[in-house]
């Protein structure tokens, strides 16, 4: 009895905490122009990875894709692919995941 109403509490708290907006990770995928040797992925990434709240990024030159893994309550899709655009590879967000 007592572990049924311990696991019923923690599942409300879960619950409530879901509804209530708590951070969480989201994956972003942007196209980004202007690439045109080696190195302009690698600091594309390089830019996205110093921004707060972002965990993962990568880049494919081929594709002019990249795909940004970020904390949603730190960071936002608009805010990468502004900062990816000031770097100077004008960015659009493609979707989120």
């Amino acid at each position: 009895m007592r572990k049924t109403i311990l696991l019923t509490a923690l599942c409300s708290l879960v619950a409530i905490s879901a509804q209530n907006g708590l951070a969480q990770e989201q994956t972003v995928t942007i196209h980004v122009s202007g690439m045109t040797c080696g190195t302009c992925p690698i600091s594309v990434r390089h830019r996205a990875l110093q921004m707060k709240g972002v965990h993962e990024a990568s880049v494919d030159i081929n594709t002019s894709l990249a795909s940004v893994t970020y904390e949603d309550s730190e960071q936002s899709p608009q805010a990468i692919a502004q900062a990816i655009t000031d770097l100077g590879y004008p960015a659009t967000i493609k979707g989120k995941k």
